[in-house]
């Protein structure tokens, strides 16, 4: 039996045959043209990106059958790069100048570009190198008149590749994937965000497992704690057979607390817990389901706790317009009205870049969140007009990303009160007293929690980035990313501080980020007082129906226990077994990898 570890892309246990995907990459030689040529090698070019072009708008609109609006957005991505002109340009005066092939060319102009973001300190920017590789490719095929790549199962079977691009990705989608285990990746590559919109299990960063892996061979893929077992042993497939069982009980179980007929939200002893949802890809489909989620008996009673509105500077060319802007933001709050929305001012850099050619040593301490929105006020004050013209239902509320220092909150209240001043200027209906909150994601900014809820009207804790920078740990960097982990004491203190500094000042504290879908956190974030969470539209129902088996005073009592006495991850979710064991509420709560795992500890 050989065993991997790798980065977790998408959770999900498989038992399976591999199928061993070997992509060999295409390469053009180096000649020398005669001037008769020349022509005929422009025309050749243009075929190739015509070719090219059709093949992935194929390929996109299967990846918005399968994979949703996020899934076709790579693709239309893909479009844009290979329709650039100024690339196209630069390759054909290269042909005419140097007098060398199309395919060279496009191999050296394209190889230029990989190597500029593979080589970035940016780990999003790395990861879009195999975008590029997707694109050069495509045209190398069409211009070295090769066959297309076989991209077909025969039969239900785990794909496994050192490397895989997005497009290989949908192809197999349309067959019988059972899963994909691959060299590369990392949590936000672009193959990783499509297992997620697929729903198949997957694991990326597996670092030279490909090559001891043969088409046939069995393996068991365990998406949860990212391993991989090839030619399992006797023992290890009965446990892993064991805890499939389990994982299709637990399915039906959470099916049956899915349907509700209540609101508000409220534990056993009554304490009300606003639950809403987040919303990261604004499309009809992505609407349409976060509206149906929000209504009971037909009225809409849940809104949106966090609309990312960075999704714009990957879905267009540039950033919107005011006006286009304006209308999103409103016909959003007119849909979920009278639930509230809450609007997140752009929040790019770190592991969200999106732009050309800007390139730091170390991003996630660099230039992002509200540091860029300020030092451009222009673009900031247009979304803040926007986002207030939205407000005029006074169901809108605005959240300010990524802030440090209380001069950071004072300048962009400045940046609000100037918007306003416009709007009035032009006798355009607003919220005047639109809440403003402050989003705690660094440690700095839970350790001045009380500053900040003296000057705003709410506080929203990111559980992502604050985890990342108190744990000093990039959950996409395939080393360390075992290293994260939201129940860490010290993240649950900087939580637990942060809430009370905003109770101390009579404001609300939410939780947005992926801990508060996961119901192994669920008791310490009622124990620690949050009000309201906010989650991925399709895990409200059952977060909702988890909340109610809880009681308030008992998950105070489980904080203050962790919290006082200083505890280790394992012993943290030891005393968690046992306060959910005691109330038999275990197999609600832990999913049976996190229950043998605790009892690992134990060992």
């Amino acid at each position: 039996m050989l065993h991997y570890k790798g980065i977790a892309a998408n959770g999900g246990i498989i038992i399976g045959p591999a199928y061993h995907f070997n992509r060999s990459l295409l390469v053009a030689e180096d000649r020398l043209l005669a001037d008769e040529e020349i022509e005929a090698q422009i025309l050749q070019l243009e075929y190739a990106v015509e070719q090219s072009k059709k093949e992935l708008e194929k390929i996109s609109a299967v990846a918005a059958q399968k994979a949703g609006s996020q899934g076709s957005a790579i693709f239309e991505a893909q479009q844009m790069m290979l329709a650039d002109q100024v690339v196209l340009d630069v390759i054909r005066n290269q042909i005419r100048s140097e007098k060398k092939t199309a395919a060279f060319v496009v191999d050296s102009e394209y190889s230029h570009h990989q190597h500029f973001l593979a080589t970035s300190e940016n780990p999003l920017l790395r990861e879009r190198a195999d975008d590029v590789e997707d694109i050069k490719q495509r045209l190398l095929r069409h211009l070295l008149e090769k066959q297309k790549w076989i991209s077909k199962l025969d039969h239900p079977a785990i794909v496994v590749a050192e490397f895989l691009t997005p497009g290989d990705t949908i192809l197999f989608s349309r067959q019988e994937l059972l899963g994909f285990a691959m060299d590369g990746g990392g949590a936000t590559s672009h193959v990783s965000i499509l297992a997620r919109s697929l729903g198949v299990p997957a694991i990326v960063g597996l670092r030279g497992a490909a090559a001891h892996i043969e088409t046939d061979d069995i393996i068991i893929l365990d998406g949860d704690r990212g391993e991989l077992f090839v030619s399992p042993d006797d023992e290890t497939l009965a446990q892993y057979r064991e805890l499939l069982v389990e994982a299709e009980e637990r399915k039906k179980i959470i099916a049956a607390k899915a349907k509700e007929s209540s609101f508000p939200v409220k534990t056993i002893d009554e304490r009300k817990i606003v639950v809403n949802m987040n919303m990261e890809i604004i499309s009809d489909a992505a609407i349409e389901e976060a509206e149906l989620i929000s209504k009971i008996k037909g009225k809409p009673v849940r809104g949106l706790g966090l609309l990312r509105t960075e999704h714009f500077l990957s879905a267009y060319d540039e950033i919107p317009s005011e006006e286009e802007q304006a209308r999103i933001y409103t016909d959003l709050a007119n849909r979920f009205y009278p639930a509230p929305i809450t609007i997140r001012t752009f929040d790019i850099g770190g592991d969200k870049f999106i732009g050309g050619g800007f390139r730091e040593k170390n991003p996630f301490l660099g230039w992002r969140g509200i540091r860029i929105s300020l030092d451009q006020p222009e673009t900031h004050v247009e979304q803040l007009r926007a986002i207030l013209r939205a407000s005029a239902k006074h169901n809108v509320k605005l959240l300010l990303p990524m802030l440090t220092t209380i001069d950071e909150f004072e300048k962009a209240m400045g940046y609000l009160e100037e918007a306003k001043q416009e709007l009035r200027k032009k006798d355009e209906a607003f919220d005047e007293k639109i809440p403003v909150g402050v989003m705690i994601e660094v440690p700095a900014a839970a350790l001045h929690a009380p500053a900040f809820a003296s000057r705003c009207d709410y506080l929203s804790i990111g559980t992502n980035d604050l985890t990342q920078y108190t744990l000093a740990v990039d959950r996409g960097n395939e080393f360390v990313a075992h290293l994260f982990d939201e129940l860490h004491p010290a993240v649950l203190r900087l939580i637990a501080m942060t809430v009370r500094a905003a109770h101390a000042r009579k404001k609300p504290a939410s939780l947005c980020g992926e801990m508060g879908g996961k119901p192994i956190a669920l008791p310490f974030i009622i124990g620690m007082g949050i009000d309201e969470i906010s989650v991925a539209p399709n895990r409200v129902r059952m977060i909702s129906g988890l909340i109610r088996k809880l009681k308030y005073s008992e998950t105070k009592s489980l904080v203050r226990k962790v919290i006082e006495e200083s505890q280790t991850i394992p012993e943290l979710k030891q005393t968690l077994f046992r306060f959910l064991h005691k109330r038999n509420l275990v197999e609600d709560f832990l999913t049976p990898v996190e229950i043998e795992m605790i009892k690992g500890y134990g060992k």
